[in-house]
Order: C-alpha cells, then sequence, then structure tokens
C-alpha cells in the first residue's frame, strides 16, 4: 500500500471485517440455526466485504488520492459495497432480522432500516480508511516539508562558506603582496605559511562545526603571516578559557572576527594597536570576543555590515537559532566584537 505497510493494511482489513461479520452482524434468529445456511451467509458476507473495500483502495490510490471528487467517490463506495450486502440480505429473505424471520409482513420502512443497517459498518470503515489515509499524507508531507528544509539550510550554508573562502584568500594575498617588492625571502616563507593555511582552510569548510581549539590554532597561523605584513604596529594576545576549548562553533568565524579586527581597527591606525582574543564559558554560556584598539564608525553607511558578517550571523541562526548573538560595540576607545552562544553543554 501506499501510505502504510501492506502487511498493516491487510491485518486492519480482516480483523475489522472479521469482527464485524462474525460478532457486529451475526446472525441470531432460528432460521440461521442450520449450519450450511449461516457458514455460507457469513462467508459471502466476509468475502463480499473484503473484496469490495480493498478494490476501492486499490482505485483511490490509482484515480482519486489527489482528486476533489474523494468525497464522493467515497460515498460511492459505501453506496455500492453497504448495497452489495443489502441484497445478500435480500437473497436469504432478510432472514436474520426479527419480522421476516417471524413472517410478518415488511413495509417500506423496514427496507430502509435493513438497508441502513447494511451500509452502517461499511460505513465505519470507508472512515477509518480516509483519516488513515489523512493523517498518513499529512505525515509524509510533514517530512517532505522538514527534509526540503534541510535540504535549502544545507545549501545555503555551503553557499554561504563558498563565499567565506574567496574574502579569505583575497585578504591573505593582499598581506603577503606587501612583503614581495620590501623583502623577497620573506615572502616566500609567508607563500608557504598561506599555502598551510588554505589547506586547514579547505579542511575547515568541509565541516558545518569546529572545535574552538581547532580555530584558535587556524587564527595563530593567519596572525603569524598579518604580523609580518604590520610589524610592530600589530601586536596580540589570547585568553583562552581552557573549558571552552572543545565548544563548536561555525569554522572561520573567529578568523573573520580577527580580520575585521586587524582591517578596520590597526590597519587605519598609524600607530598600530592590540589585539585580544579572549573566550569564557560559564553557566552554560559560551562567550567569544575579539578585542581591538579603535572606535566604531559614528555614523555607518547602511552597507557598512560586511558580506563577512552578514554570513556569520547566517551561519550562528541556522546553527544555534535564537541561542546565538552576535554585537558589536565601543568601549573605552576599543571595539569588542564578541559570539554569545546560550545552553551549551
Amino acid at each position: 500500500m501506499r501510505y502504510f505497510t501492506k502487511k498493516v493494511y491487510w491485518t486492519v482489513q480482516f480483523s475489522w471485517w472479521l469482527f464485524t461479520t462474525f460478532v457486529l452482524r451475526y446472525p441470531t434468529t432460528k432460521y440461521f440455526n442450520n449450519p450450511e445456511i449461516k457458514y455460507s451467509y457469513l462467508i459471502v458476507s466476509f468475502l463480499i466485504c473484503i473484496s469490495f473495500t480493498h478494490f476501492y483502495a486499490i482505485l483511490f490510490q490509482k484515480k482519486f488520492h489527489d482528486n476533489k471528487r474523494t468525497i464522493a467517490f467515497a460515498l460511492l463506495g459505501v453506496m455500492v459495497t453497504g448495497g452489495t450486502i443489502f441484497l445478500l440480505d435480500y437473497n436469504f429473505d432478510f432472514q436474520r432480522y426479527r419480522k421476516p424471520s417471524e413472517g410478518l409482513p415488511l413495509e417500506m420502512y423496514d427496507y430502509f432500516q435493513f438497508f441502513i443497517e447494511s451500509v452502517r459498518y461499511v460505513g465505519l470503515w470507508f472512515l477509518f480508511y480516509h483519516l488513515i489515509i489523512s493523517n498518513s499524507e499529512s505525515h509524509l508531507k510533514a517530512i517532505a516539508l522538514a527534509q526540503s528544509e534541510t535540504d535549502l539550510k544545507t545549501a545555503e550554508l555551503a553557499n554561504l562558506k563558498n563565499q567565506l573562502n574567496p574574502h579569505f584568500l583575497f585578504n591573505a594575498i593582499n598581506s603577503i603582496k606587501a612583503l614581495t617588492l620590501s623583502d623577497p625571502h620573506l615572502a616566500r616563507n609567508a607563500l608557504t605559511e598561506l599555502s598551510q593555511l588554505l589547506r586547514t582552510s579547505l579542511t575547515m569548510g568541509n565541516e558545518q562545526l569546529v572545535t574552538l581549539e581547532t580555530e584558535i590554532s587556524f587564527v595563530k597561523d593567519y596572525l603569524f603571516l598579518e604580523k609580518i605584513r604590520y610589524e610592530n604596529r600589530l601586536n596580540y594576545s589570547f585568553d583562552i578559557d581552557k573549558n571552552s576549548l572543545n565548544i563548536k562553533i561555525p569554522p572561520m568565524s573567529l578568523q573573520l572576527l580577527v580580520e575585521n579586527a586587524i582591517k578596520h581597527g590597526i590597519g587605519r591606525n598609524k600607530a598600530g594597536g592590540v589585539i585580544r582574543i579572549k573566550s569564557n564559558f560559564a553557566a552554560n554560556t559560551f562567550v567569544l570576543s575579539v578585542i581591538n584598539s579603535g572606535k566604531l564608525k559614528m555614523n555607518p553607511s547602511p552597507n557598512a555590515t560586511g558580506v563577512g558578517i552578514k554570513n556569520l550571523q547566517k551561519r550562528l541562526f541556522f546553527n544555534f537559532q535564537e541561542h546565538a548573538i552576535f554585537n558589536v560595540l565601543e568601549e573605552n576607545n576599543h571595539v569588542i566584537a564578541s559570539i554569545t552562544i546560550k545552553n551549551q553543554v
């Protein structure tokens, strides 16, 4: 069957019609004291019900399961199956009922009552069948929707990562470019470091989340290259809570914050400055901060937030929803960019 397994379907089919035939519609009048009459009636009644309803289920799945005429088709199925049961009772002179078994004359109302009796339990089967179908379809749609949302999320995450890697590469190459004329030997060493850095970034790019420890190792290599470029203008330090090293964050997120700190803070100050990388983990809340010398622009333009930061915010939301917060503020001539992730165990 399309919406539930054949085993479940046939178990329900046999159970319902055996119970209906041999319990709910079991004849109790004297006419059926003859075993040959009684069991022939019961067997034919059972076969009519199970075969007609199964034929209906096949037709419904092939022709009508997505049709607006489902209700009309179901009513037709009830009438046809129930009508066939009514004709079966008619063939046995309605002897399963009290009046015919006592030889009393039948009125039109009696025939109507016999027909209602014939379609009553058939109607219950159709009702239960369509309730199960409706519930199964809703469940399948929910699964399909969840899968499509997962696929969309995965595709968008992959797209965001693809945007981050060229962004990082462009800035790293520019850092080495400044060395090619002033110190070619150092530039060659920097290229070696860059190749190692890119190899690591490609590996990290395949992961949805990496540990803070992995990210810090990557950032140290990145800062090594930037230190060559900025020399004494760039100083940095790490203040890392050991309990936070296994916390997972989006790959290259710390690198992005450090890169922005250098570009917008250290790079714009002739005297350079200091970058401090700090992490803390307490009360199931993880905080990662990058603090640099400088000030926020007083009147930032509408597009002041770069592609990298926007992507970082999206990746934080995809992975942690409302539990992750990205924030930038100025305090005592220092800019603090921080990622806060709550409910971390």
